[in-house]
């Protein structure tokens, strides 16, 4: 399924300052009648279930088994390495009684991810988006505990930041789509993949905090604020993931890496014991 709009260009985004052939993709991926997924409602449901801070047994098993392909991904994603069940998870009963409904949400949000989001498109660059995202949304929640700001939406942020990639790597690949190669398309990709970002975290109804880190995730420095998720905590989380190899492009200034963390007011030995977390965390995530 998929709706039209009228999708607004972010004031600092000057397509027409494009080479011809991306300002041709820019145009086709901007026109009104372009059609950008809407998520089937059974799948909205779980989305609306998993961003509220509370929920019964019922209402979860009801939700998540409307949907198939998520809840065989909510099973998947409880037992892998990232949450270390001491024992195989089987339904989710087991999941909601043993790791409780702040972590099933998150579960639920990366499984229908997985499922619905990373799907069409070059599947090596679709990929390579769907491990960022895992990975960000993991270390984003993990510096939320870590320093103690409003963590409510730390890890949906983290997971649809870069929510507008794999959208326009659909777009992208269509039968009617303007033919770019793979640089092309990467380069037009990192100039519209904030608006188109916005565009649909805002149809879908995601909240607003995510709506603006979808737009803005790449503007830290207009946003010091780290009293809770948002641009500038993303921001701290690409440079601590650089390391890794899980940063996305275009990656952050290795040079511009410490003075975003000295954001976060951490003594450096706690600096470097987040740094080994996070390295941890990137390896079960890969």
């Amino acid at each position: 399924m998929a709706q039209a709009w009228n999708v607004v260009v972010r004031n600092d985004v000057d397509v027409g300052s494009l080479d011809p052939a991306l300002r041709d993709a820019a145009a086709y991926v901007l026109q009104p009648t372009i059609g950008y997924p809407v998520l089937p409602a059974a799948v909205a449901e779980v989305m609306a279930l998993a961003n509220s801070t509370e929920a019964n047994f019922r209402e979860v098993d009801r939700v998540v088994r409307q949907d198939p392909i998520v809840a065989a991904r909510v099973l998947s994603v409880a037992n892998s390495p990232l949450y270390r069940p001491p024992s195989p998870i089987t339904s989710l009963r087991a999941a909601m009684m043993r790791l409780g409904w702040s972590v099933l949400r998150e579960i639920m949000l990366q499984a229908v991810a997985e499922a619905h989001l990373f799907r069409n498109g070059p599947r090596r660059e679709l990929a390579s988006a769907r491990l960022h995202a895992i990975v960000l949304a993991h270390v984003h929640r993990h510096v939320a505990q870590i320093v103690g700001f409003d963590a409510e939406h730390a890890f949906v942020c983290g997971l649809l930041h870069d929510l507008g990639r794999p959208l326009m790597l659909g777009l992208l690949s269509r039968a009617d789509a303007p033919r770019l190669d793979s640089i092309q398309r990467s380069a037009l990709i990192d100039v519209l993949h904030c608006t188109i970002g916005e565009r649909v975290a805002r149809c879908w109804g995601l909240p607003e905090v995510v709506v603006r880190v979808c737009r803005e995730h790449h503007d830290a420095d207009e946003d010091p604020s780290t009293s809770g998720a948002g641009v500038s905590t993303i921001a701290i989380c690409e440079a601590l993931v650089l390391d890794g190899g899980f940063s996305s492009d275009p990656q952050p200034n290795p040079q511009e890496c410490e003075p975003q963390l000295a954001r976060l007011g951490l003594p450096a030995h706690e600096i470097e014991s987040l740094r080994s977390t996070v390295s941890v965390l990137c390896r079960e995530a890969g």
